[in-house]
């Protein structure tokens, strides 16, 4: 269907086209501030402030986790394991209309010894909070 069809049927491509863009350009933004506070390692921090209350949190097959306090625990646990956090490195980030995915690399000291972390984050949005995240490591 051409630009003009759609037109005729009362839709505008062009305010389409600018909405999708302008959402695109917001979740860029968000993300990229949830972003640069993951690569300091204040994710529990992260939680309160870009995530829904009722967030789903997945990782790889795993059941999910439901409720950004059920995510905030589970961190919290893991976090008091480490005995140091040593960075994370963004390698990359794609951006949709309402999700985001995320390649990175953690570097943390655990109970054991060295922990390198890689793994991909596909995080869905609505009304600018993450509404579900879901982790696949590598």
């Amino acid at each position: 269907m051409t630009d003009e069809q759609i037109n005729s049927m009362g839709y505008s491509v062009q305010k389409t086209k600018l909405r999708k863009e302008n959402i695109m350009s917001t979740i860029t933004e968000i993300d990229s501030r949830l972003n640069e506070i993951v690569k300091q390692g204040k994710m529990l921090e992260a939680l309160n402030k870009f995530y829904d209350e009722n967030c789903i949190f997945q990782e790889g097959s795993e059941s999910p986790r439901i409720g950004r306090q059920t995510q905030h625990d589970h961190l919290a646990t893991f976090f008091a394991t480490l005995k140091g956090f040593n960075g994370a490195t963004l390698h990359s980030q794609c951006v949709g209309l309402d999700t985001t995915m995320t390649e990175w690399t953690f570097d943390m000291i655990g109970p054991d010894g060295p922990i390198i972390w890689n793994e991909v984050l596909r995080r869905k949005w609505k009304n600018g909070k993450v509404i579900s995240e879901r982790f696949y490591t590598a």
